[in-house]
Order: structure tokens, then C-alpha cells, then sequence
């Protein structure tokens, strides 16, 4: 019981913070002792750490790089200093976090939630010694779901545009002197555009080759981290794209997040704008949501944790495809509906089809949430997480 201790980290982004204390929550009903590091109280957390470290502990676990390149000494990551394993479970791309994985501690294991992020860190990040795929989960408030012909909101989608912060990480083209690497990056956008189904890093290459531009791994990693700005232009284009379509077919969508006041379209009496709203009111709002709309943030083997929370709140989950979801949920069972990016001219007609028949909505609704509350939660995640790894530290 000794080494049944843990430590996670909080302070910086409310959707990381809320999966963490999900996180947290469910480790403590399975027996373990933890400490919540809050990264926005540097000094008052090295002195709780401090006291917490007197008991042996088996990890730490944290979202996004928060505390996993932490050092007291210069040059010396603390959890090699300490001899804890630190558990680094990413809800981006890796490419966002070059720096980060290329400073790793080497008692590190990296979990992904895009089996091609997982297959991104084998091959350009050999040296971190554990990789593996850790679905999302959602958050079940634990009591009885709204029934669908109740709720106020026919389509709700929780999402922002990130197009002016895409402009802001522009790398400094010069440094590529052999070759024009803002062409690459409008080239990859342009194939990202015509076929959805590819990956950012598999366009980018795919045009390198064309070019006949060949560099190392390393030189190619570096390049595919500056140019990942490419990823979050292609992931608003359609996820504009999909908001457009159902509003201008006359569905009436609830939005929710940053960037969208830049669209020509936004005062269309079909949207109901919501802004920027905590992600904590986003899973209430989603109670009151007949249907709640997911686009991936160009994962194509992952998932989102839009599609988890809207299946334990007890909406019809409707979301674009991946490999993972293929596989999840395409055999028949009707826990949730799923579209193509390529095909979204059917999405009205599809969604329309939906908000007619509520009685199979609310079928699809309690096939969706029984099948989320079995699979698909933190405390299942937690369980996951035990058995295939810290069982094994």
C-alpha cells in the first residue's frame, strides 16, 4: 500500500484540470493516496511536494507536459533525480511538443490518444522508453439523463477556430535555406484539404518526396513541428465547413468556444453563439443537447472527449469518423452516428433524420451512454491505466 501514491498536476488549462481531477478521483476510490501539484503556485506546491516525497511514490501523472520537464537542479529533470516514473498522457499531437519530448525524462512514459500520435513517438522519439494509446473519456455526473424529447437544444457544439493562433506559431521561414519551407506548408495544407483522411505529418512528407527533398529524422521532425500550423488550419477549415452546412440548411446549432466572431455567417438566426464558455459548462449544457456535434482535431485513428461526454450526458453523439471509431463503433450496434468530412453535403439530410424521430434518438441515446458508462469513463481509463502500466513499476 506504501507505493500506492501518485502525483498530478493542475493550474494551467481547465479542460487538462478537469480530466485530472477525474483522474485523480478515480485513483483514490481504487486505494491510492495522491497529491495535486497546481503548477499556478510554484512555490506552495515544491512544498507540499516536498513532504509528500518522505513516503515512497509510484508516479506521476500529468496531461500535456505540465510538470515533466520540471527541474530544481539546472540541466537535471527531477523525476530522473527522484527515480519516479512520470506518466505523460498528451490530448494534442505530439509535434506541438517538440521541445518537451526532446528534453524527456528518461523514467518516462508517453500515452496518446491518436494511435498515429503513438506511432509519431516510436519513430522520433526512440529514447522515451514506454509509448502507448490511452483513449479520452467522459464525465458522467452520475445521475439520471434528460430524456431527449425534453431537451432544449436541437445540435450543440463546443468548439473554437484556430486560425489567427495557427498565424502566430509561423515558424522563421528563413532558417530553411535549401528549400522553400512556407511552399511545403501551403502544399500540405492544399492535400489536407482534398483528401481529410490523411495525417498532417504523412502530407508534409508526401510533398517532400514529390520534391525529392530528403532529410534525416531529426532535420524532418524539427520541420513537421514548425510547420504543424498547417494541422489547425485544415482542423477549422472543416470544422467552419461542418457549422456552415447544418446552419445554412436551416438546423439550429448552440456554439461554443473562441475564434468564431471572424466568420461573415456568425449572425445567421440559425446559430446561437455562445462564446467562450469554461468546459465544466459545456458538460451541463450538453445535459440539455438532443444531439451533440463532434469534428476530431484531425486525429484519424483517436477520438475526442466531446464524443464521451455527449454519450454520458445522454445526447445522440454525432461525430466525423477515425480508424479507432470505425472500429468502436462501426458495427451495427447504433450507439452513436458518425459521418465523412468528404460527404458533408448529406450532413443536414443526416441530422435532419435524427431530430425527427426522437424515439430512436433516445434509443440511440441509451445505447450510447450504456456502451460510455462501460467503456469510456475516467474510472475506466484509471482501471486501464493500473493494469497495463503502473502494475508494472
Amino acid at each position: 500500500m506504501s507505493e500506492k501514491r501518485l502525483i498530478f498536476f493542475t493550474g494551467v488549462y481547465d479542460t487538462l484540470d478537469i480530466f485530472t481531477c477525474e483522474l485523480q478521483r478515480e485513483f483514490e476510490r481504487m486505494g491510492y493516496e495522491t497529491m495535486l501539484f497546481d503548477s499556478g503556485n510554484t512555490e506552495e506546491g515544491l512544498r507540499r511536494l516536498a513532504g509528500f516525497l518522505k513516503k515512497p511514490v509510484k508516479a506521476a501523472i500529468t496531461f500535456n507536459n505540465l510538470g515533466y520537464n520540471m527541474e530544481l537542479v539546472a540541466g537535471k529533470n527531477i523525476w530522473d533525480e527522484l527515480g519516479i516514473c512520470c506518466i505523460n498522457i498528451l490530448m494534442d499531437h505530439p509535434f506541438c511538443y517538440k521541445a518537451a519530448l526532446d528534453g524527456s525524462p528518461k523514467f518516462a512514459a508517453v500515452l496518446c490518444t491518436d494511435r498515429n500520435h503513438m506511432r509519431y513517438i516510436q519513430r522520433f522519439y526512440p529514447q522515451i522508453p514506454v509509448t502507448g494509446y490511452l483513449p479520452h473519456a467522459g464525465i458522467d455526473r452520475g445521475t439520471p439523463a434528460k430524456r431527449i424529447a425534453d431537451r432544449q437544444m436541437d445540435v450543440l457544439y463546443a468548439g473554437g477556430l484556430s486560425r489567427k493562433f495557427a498565424q502566430n506559431i509561423y515558424p522563421d521561414f528563413a532558417k530553411y535555406t535549401e528549400f522553400d519551407a512556407r511552399q511545403i506548408g501551403d502544399e500540405a495544407y492544399r492535400l489536407l484539404v482534398a483528401d481529410p483522411k490523411q495525417t498532417t505529418e504523412a502530407a508534409i512528407e508526401r510533398v517532400l518526396m514529390e520534391k525529392g527533398i530528403c532529410l534525416s529524422e531529426e532535420a524532418l521532425c524539427g520541420l513537421i513541428a514548425d510547420l504543424h500550423y498547417v494541422d489547425l488550419l485544415a482542423t477549422s477549415r472543416y470544422r467552419e465547413l461542418v457549422i456552415k452546412t447544418l446552419v445554412e440548411a436551416g438546423i439550429s446549432v448552440h456554439l461554443y468556444g473562441y475564434g468564431w466572431e471572424e466568420c461573415n455567417w456568425i449572425d445567421s438566426p440559425n446559430l446561437h453563439y455562445g462564446g467562450r464558455v469554461s468546459a465544466e459548462e459545456i458538460v451541463e449544457k450538453m445535459r440539455d443537447a438532443k444531439i451533440v456535434l463532434s469534428t476530431m482535431t484531425w486525429f484519424k485513428d483517436g477520438t475526442h472527449d466531446r464524443v464521451f461526454n455527449g454519450m454520458l450526458a445522454g445526447a445522440v453523439a454525432v461525430t466525423d469518423s477515425s480508424v479507432y471509431m470505425r472500429e468502436e463503433f462501426g458495427d451495427g450496434k447504433g450507439e452513436l452516428v458518425m459521418f465523412e468530412l468528404t460527404e458533408l453535403a448529406g450532413l443536414p439530410e443526416q441530422v435532419r433524420g435524427l431530430l425527427s424521430d426522437l424515439e430512436e434518438m433516445q434509443r440511440i441515446a441509451e445505447r450510447g451512454r450504456a456502451c460510455a458508462l462501460k467503456k469510456h469513463t475516467w474510472r475506466e481509463r484509471a482501471r486501464e491505466l493500473e493494469e497495463d502500466l503502473l502494475c508494472q513499476l
